[in-house]
């Protein structure tokens, strides 16, 4: 049995990835803590203990704001992590980026003889580059490059989203024989193959679209808000649903209220990872919508992989990741940021019921080779490459 912190400034229960891996090695007999974010009382933890930091996560446009709240998570993650250390050792430190530097809060568990995994969910300079454009952006891009580069330095294993990612860090100069690749495959006790079949809107509920996630502008929900406008007066009966809350919220009801479309859109708060199914299961067609960015054009959308799993149709952004790992037949795309498009391929599903299920049918053949029983196989190598070595070193 090992002893494994994982550090993530993100809330347990709403972050599929951390929730999933952290349960995993706990369902598996290891000894998980999670150093996180606050978030209240926690009743589904499969043996995980939960360690939050009373804190606000920040999503707005301030960089000082930013950097203020990172540093002071991951210095009281760093403390809490050094104290814990000192009663017992701990074998591993996953630490889990955003930022590439957290990886500076595991280590003082390094002095103690812990090896560190750093779990990259996404390529920080681009999307730094996304939200701060101009010249400082691009500036800003490049020194995160170089720090994504030292973070993964002092790593012992890198963990990469897919294969995409992967060679982008690879391009970056991280050695090849360090990386990973653990995609974000639902995990299967929440997101039930078939679930969507069986739980699907009733005869005579509105055709309705739902996108769920951080808000935020490169999510492409204003493409979104102005298809709505345009299918609105044609389809009567067509809603749009967003679930979730970030920094853009403000900025996406307002146009929805300039548009008119308040009586077709609603706003849904965030819900856990274990409850997300339920809420999903009354819409009709999923909807990722990002916009071409250079951050994008690298992201295999959580949300994509969970409607696949469910067997929720997908309408999508034609992006580059996505278009690898799906192809034309199991996805209904369009082109980002062209709301006239997208209103033509809601409308298209919306009078073609046979071809949406087409789509869920080929969309849930593609994801299950991407599925966490077979990513956690990886997962699991990773880690136990890992532990093993450590083993050798200790007995030796």
């Amino acid at each position: 049995m090992a002893r494994v912190l994982i550090i993530a400034y993100t809330t347990y229960a709403h972050d599929g990835r951390v929730k999933r891996q952290a349960e995993a090695l706990s369902c598996r007999g290891d000894q998980v803590d999670v150093i996180c974010l606050s978030s209240g009382p926690l009743s589904d933890t499969n043996g995980v203990t939960i360690v939050g930091i009373e804190i606000p996560r920040y999503r707005g446009a301030s960089r000082t704001r930013y950097l203020r709240s990172y540093f002071n998570f991951f210095a009281r993650a760093a403390a809490l992590a050094t104290r814990r250390s000192f009663s017992a050792r701990y074998d591993l430190v996953i630490v889990c980026t955003m930022p590439d530097v957290a990886i500076l809060s595991a280590l003082p568990c390094r002095l103690f003889g812990s090896r560190i995994v750093l779990d990259i969910h996404d390529t920080m300079p681009e999307l730094y580059q996304d939200k701060f454009q101009g010249g400082r952006g691009r500036l800003g891009a490049r020194l995160l490059m170089a720090g994504e580069r030292l973070s993964a330095w002092m790593a012992d294993r890198v963990l990469a989203v897919h294969d995409l990612h992967a060679a982008r860090l690879r391009q970056a100069g991280i050695p090849a024989g360090k990386i990973v690749v653990v995609t974000n495959g639902p995990d299967p006790r929440i997101f039930k193959p078939g679930f969507y079949r069986a739980r699907g809107p009733a005869n005579g509920e509105p055709f309705t679209v739902v996108c769920h996630g951080t808000v935020t502008r490169r999510l492409g929900l204003v493409t979104a808000i102005e298809a709505m406008a345009l299918l609105r007066g044609r389809l009567d009966d067509v809603r749009l649903r967003i679930i979730g809350a970030g920094d853009y919220l403000g900025e996406i009801k307002a146009l929805s209220r300039r548009l008119g479309v308040e009586q077709i859109v609603s706003f849904e708060d965030p819900v856990p990872i274990h409850q997300l199914p339920e809420a999903l299961s009354a819409s009709t067609v999923g909807l990722v919508p990002n916009y071409r960015t250079s951050a994008t054009q690298l992201m295999l959308p959580v949300k994509l992989l969970e409607f696949a799993t469910l067997g929720i149709p997908v309408i999508a952004a034609r992006l580059r990741t996505i278009e690898h790992y799906f192809g034309a037949q199991a996805v209904r795309y369009f082109t980002p940021g062209d709301s006239r498009d997208l209103a033509r391929a809601i409308e298209d599903l919306y009078f073609n019921p046979a071809q949406r299920a087409a789509l869920s049918q080929r969309a849930a053949a593609v994801v299950e080779a991407l599925s966490w029983p077979t990513q956690s196989l990886r997962y699991y190598q990773a880690i136990d490459s890992l532990l093993d070595h450590h083993k050798e070193l200790l007995s030796a």
